[in-house]
């Protein structure tokens, strides 16, 4: 009778332990499915609260830039953006910029296809543009004048406005969302490196 017992409780041990390992691996699953960012906005934002390692400065809040670029023609599959802008006219800072996105882009390798870049000159200084020969340098960059004015605007109140003097370059996500941004002081190497990590960690649509 006493080994009968002892086998009992061995037994229901044995069930209570079955039990806590079931408990643990669906509560691991659960919690792994509620904490899927279900949009690019949300899974930044979880990056930003565990911690990153990005090279560019953080646009917050993040800066929805689809009235400048909606307008843009649009692939069957959404790009990630790398959109320059400011400046008057598009000095040597300019071109180094554009030159620097070009490089990076070539060294995205097969990543490439799922990137875009862009340059927002101000349309009241398109006069000291030389167009024909900007695009025949940049034959892959879509050249789109705006208003630097609309461009304040709609980075008013985040981090990332600035006086427009000179030329900065922002990432921008499929869904128009501004959520890096670079100075010509940051590194192009730092560009690249956060570029390699967002297409990596991104869907592939």
């Amino acid at each position: 009778m006493t080994e009968q017992t002892e086998i009992t409780a061995k037994q229901r041990g044995f069930q209570y332990q079955i039990w806590i390992m079931l408990i643990i691996v669906f509560g691991v699953i659960l919690a792994g499915f509620l904490m899927v960012p279900k949009t690019e906005e949300q899974r930044l934002a979880m990056m930003a609260r565990m911690g990153t390692t990005n090279q560019g400065e953080i646009v917050s809040p993040t800066v929805d830039m689809s009235p400048l670029l909606a307008a843009l023609p649009q692939g069957e599959a959404p790009k990630w953006k790398v959109v320059a802008a400011g400046g008057e006219g598009c000095n040597q800072g300019c071109q180094d910029v554009l030159i620097n996105s070009r490089q990076i882009h070539m060294l995205l390798g097969k990543s490439s296809g799922r990137l875009e870049r862009i340059y927002l000159p101000d349309s009241a200084s398109l006069e000291l543009i030389d167009m024909q020969e900007l695009q025949a340098v940049h034959p892959y960059l879509v050249i789109e004048p705006i208003d630097n004015l609309a461009l304040s605007e709609v980075l008013r109140g985040s981090s990332a406005e600035w006086d427009m003097m000179d030329t900065r370059y922002f990432v921008v996500t499929p869904d128009y969302q501004a959520v890096l941004f670079y100075t010509q002081q940051h590194d192009g190497g730092g560009l690249l490196e956060d570029l390699k990590h967002l297409l990596k960690y991104s869907p592939n649509r």
